[in-house]
């Protein structure tokens, strides 16, 4: 078995790995507290572009993976409709027409200009996660495991993707390694007790409210007994 091959399988494991973690997640808790819906509506996407990419190309390695991640994304979706976080499943079709879209680039202009079309949703996708584990008050249905494996899974594909030649899988991968570690390093760092960015506090948003109904009852007390005197 070559070193080529080898890496190959190593990222087919890992990539089918990247989603477990936090599919036991929320499975388990049912939790979705911090997870960005745009991102898994955008994962539908693009794990069908790459599941499609790997039958053109013959690379079993990158099907069934991406056969794992499409059935994950939905999982997750329906947690997150079930948490109340949107109504409707007609929600999820603009990442169906995602994936529609970079696979029929694919497959009329080439394996470059596939890499240069799903880079941008797939980084716009881990992107929302990012700011959404920034920004959300809890993130406790975010899975650190989840994205320790998103970054060993980029490195790896991007290793393979340079040794290949396959430049769609490398500029995409490059990137997206980038982008995993910033989600993981914050999500540690949230982990650690740091606390949302851009978010407003809870307990000083019910201190100012409470502030405002004392100085409410203040004036018509002052009203009431001027009209009286």
């Amino acid at each position: 078995m070559s070193l080529i091959t080898v890496i190959a399988v190593c990222g087919a494991i890992v990539a089918a790995g990247i989603s477990v973690p936090q599919f036991l997640l929320v499975l388990r808790t049912r939790d979705t507290h911090g997870l960005s819906m745009t991102a898994w509506v955008i994962s539908i996407g693009t794990s069908a572009a790459w599941l499609s990419h790997g039958l053109k190309n013959g690379e079993i390695n990158q099907v069934w993976p991406n056969v794992w991640g499409v059935v994950v994304a939905f999982i997750i979706l329906y947690f997150l409709r079930r948490n109340g976080r949107f109504r409707s499943w007609a929600a999820v079709l603009p990442g169906v027409a995602l994936g529609a879209l970079i696979i029929g680039i694919d497959t009329v202009v080439g394996t470059v200009a596939f890499g240069l079309t799903i880079i941008v949703p797939q980084a716009y996708g881990m992107i929302r996660q990012g700011i959404a584990v920034m920004r959300a008050r809890q993130v406790t249905g975010v899975s650190i495991m989840a994205w320790v494996f998103q970054v060993s899974c980029q490195g790896i594909w991007a290793v393979w993707g340079a040794m290949t030649k396959e430049a769609g899988t490398f500029i995409t991968s490059a990137i997206a390694l980038v982008i995993a570690v910033f989600v993981l390093v914050w999500r540690i760092l949230r982990e650690l007790g740091m606390g949302p960015i851009g978010a407003q506090d809870p307990a000083l948003v019910g201190r100012a409210e409470g502030a405002g109904n004392q100085m409410s009852r203040s004036a018509r007390t002052v009203r009431a007994n001027a009209e009286s005197s």
